[in-house]
Order: C-alpha cells, then structure tokens, then sequence
C-alpha cells in the first residue's frame, strides 16, 4: 500500500510544482504559473509525495481577512483517483481554519471535485473584485471559463453581506490643526 504524505512545500519544490502545473495547462486542465509566480509564493503551497516521490500541489492564497483561494490544485496524472487531491484540499481547508479564514473560494475546470469537497457554485459577479487581482495578467482575462466555486468554512465569522469586504475601516492618522512638529535641535553652544 502506498503512503501519502502532505506537507508544507520546500523551496527544493519548485521546479516539480511548475512542471506539473505548466503541464496541465498545456492540456487546458489548468491556468499556467510563472516561475515567479511560485518562487514568491512557495509559502503558500502544500504538496503531496505518495512513497515519497512528488504526487501533486495545492496552494492557499489569502485574500482577504475572509476569505481565501484555493490555487494551482494539481494531481500527477499517475495519481489521480487515489485521495491525492482530497488529502491536499483537506490540508488547505485545515490551514485556512488555522488562519482564522472563514471562507474559500477556487476557480475550477472540475467542478464536480470541489463539489465533493463542499465547495458550490458562484457566480463571478458574487466575488470582491480583491479576488481579480490575477485576473488581469490572465491569458483568459477577457474570456474566462473557470467557474467560480465558495466554501464556507465559519457562517457566522463571514456573513455574505461582508463577503471579501474590510470588515471594518481603520482611519488613517490626521494632522492635528496647528501642530508643527517638534522644536529642532539646537547645537548646545547656540544662544
């Protein structure tokens, strides 16, 4: 029997997160990611080694205090239909709670997966526009198929009126009327 292993993803990591991901997406299963693109964001990712060799990755991308994407979820084709990318979302799930995040969203080719995974259907309108942030640098900006998946993890820590909104404005600092600063100094010997 195979073991299974999750972890948080290494630097080392790279080079088979891109080879994976890149390679799906050539076969349109996926979005492809820049070199750049994993390097920034390695903590992000999770990946799973089945008897210790690489078998898929998954990342979690925090959006907003409430809200997080599921991103870059891919299963080595030799590994698919074996729990690999049950066990990777079960960890990001798992990180999200960790991190106090009440809600997830995915943008998915396979909706009927992330349907196993409590995820549901969304409309795009339905998300903030935080969320769009890759969007732009997307290659199917103008034209997206992905549907849009949400799983609520904690209703009442994320209401759907606050849905990806700050959930309460912090002021910026005001000038007080009249305050010039302090005195500058004055060299000791000045009168």
């Amino acid at each position: 029997m195979a073991s299974l292993e999750v972890r948080p993803a290494l630097v080392a990591d790279v080079k088979p997160i891109m080879a994976l991901v890149n390679e799906l997406a050539m076969q349109q299963v996926m979005l492809p990611r820049s070199p750049a693109s994993v390097i920034e964001n390695v903590r992000d990712f999770f990946v799973a080694d089945v008897d210790g060799q690489f078998a898929g990755c998954g990342a979690l991308a925090v959006t907003w205090t409430d809200i997080a994407e599921v991103r870059s979820l891919a299963v080595h084709p030799l590994h698919q239909k074996h729990g690999v990318g049950r066990a990777l979302v079960e960890a990001l799930v798992a990180d999200a709670r960790r991190l106090g995040i009440p809600r997830l969203i995915a943008f998915t080719y396979v909706p009927g997966f992330f349907a196993k995974m409590g995820f549901t259907v969304c409309q795009h309108e339905d998300l903030p526009h935080k969320v769009f942030n890759d969007c732009m640098h997307c290659p199917k900006f103008l034209a997206c198929d992905e549907i849009a998946m949400t799983r609520v993890l904690d209703a009442k820590a994320s209401p759907p009126k606050l849905f990806g909104k700050p959930q309460r404005a912090i002021p910026l600092p005001q000038r007080t009327p009249g305050f010039q600063g302090p005195e500058p100094e004055r060299p000791r010997n000045a009168p």
